[in-house]
């Protein structure tokens, strides 16, 4: 008797079939693998930024470009950040003007800068580091 087969998740399934069809057609695996390695990007980000903040920093930046641009490479932006928007489902008032002007962004790099630092710089020093790397992420 074989053991009961046990439940893969979406992306093991995923994995699972795509590499049958490596097996099938050994061309393509390059192709495959790329966008293999893509889907697990994107699982890993949405299970850890449930609010899509990375999103809609990317959204932000895109429609707020730190280099010139001519009017079509301006509209091929701004029709990208339309599209992860809408993928998203985020409305147009959840995103920040600036790619760090969402509520709590100060607080989250605080955070992290905290426990990287902890024991090395006091509150206060970190308070300040804090302070520049917004500085530096808001230009």
């Amino acid at each position: 008797m074989t053991a009961p087969r046990r439940q893969m998740s979406p992306t093991q399934e995923l994995i699972s079939r795509v590499m049958r069809i490596v097996r099938i057609c050994p061309e393509a695996a390059a192709e495959v693998l790329e966008l293999m390695f893509l889907v697990s990007q994107i699982e890993a980000l949405t299970t850890v930024d449930r609010e899509y903040r990375d999103a809609k920093r990317v959204i932000s930046r895109l429609r707020n470009p730190l280099w010139d641009l001519n009017p079509s490479e301006r509209e091929t932006l701004l029709r990208a950040a339309e599209t992860i928007r809408k993928a998203c489902r985020l409305k147009e008032n959840e995103i920040p003007a600036t790619p760090i002007a969402d509520i709590g962004e100060r607080e989250r790099i605080e955070r992290g800068l905290a426990l990287a630092l902890a024991g090395e710089f006091n509150a206060a020093q970190i308070a300040r580091v804090t302070g520049a790397v917004a500085a530096v992420l808001q230009e």
